[in-house]
């Protein structure tokens, strides 16, 4: 059976020793050759840290996933939870520094994967909650709701002015500093309203 160590420093350079000085306070034998490590921002989802993904496909049944930090396994509650629900369907143990000595994949009642369960439905039952009292008051003034427009009216003149002479999507989105779906969204809207407009009245 085998120990992974994994570890998202976060851009921090004493990260990496400290949580493995932790780790090992805490009883267990690492092999240098079995830790992974991030550096990634804490906000980058589960999927997208590249050696936390490697560590859930080196797990085998019986094999042993360490952290220090329940925040190494995703960036929310529910990002972790999907996280720990992976790694027991792989038949592994989980262990948290932060929690203890206990199998955060451990089954039965009062498992620690149904209680953070719980929390990941608390929070969103919570950020559902302040959006929709944020949208009433909102309202209740009178405020926009949705996103910023992400081009201000003169950016999108210049580049429908540039689509029209010719210019390609990317390179007005790499001027104007917007994405491609911003100016191709801008383009089709544009030629909707032409249609529109060019269209002759229909005879009755």
């Amino acid at each position: 059976m085998t120990l992974i160590v994994y570890i998202n420093t976060a851009g921090d350079q004493n990260a990496r020793d400290d949580d493995l000085f932790q780790i090992d306070a805490a009883g267990f034998l690492v092999d240098m050759g079995c830790v992974l490590v991030d550096h990634c921002s804490h906000a980058v989802n589960a999927a997208s840290r590249i050696a936390l993904q490697r560590a859930i496909r080196r797990i085998k049944p019986g094999d042993t996933l360490v952290v220090a930090r329940l925040g190494y396994l995703g960036s929310s509650i529910s990002d972790a939870v999907s996280t720990l629900t992976v790694l027991s369907g792989k038949g592994a143990q989980v262990f948290c520094v932060d929690a203890g000595k206990t199998d955060l994949c451990a089954s039965g009642d009062g498992s620690p994967i149904r209680i953070l369960q719980l929390a990941a439905e608390l929070e969103r039952d919570a950020k559902r909650a302040r959006a929709l009292d944020a949208a009433a008051i909102a309202k209740k003034d009178g405020t926009h709701q949705g996103r910023p427009a992400s081009l201000s009216d003169s950016q999108r003149q210049q580049a429908l002015k540039a689509l029209a002479a010719g210019s390609t999507v990317t390179a007005i989105a790499r001027v104007l500093s917007t994405s491609r779906q911003t100016i191709i969204r801008l383009r089709d809207a544009a030629s909707r309203d032409s249609t529109v407009v060019q269209s002759p009245p229909v005879e009755h």
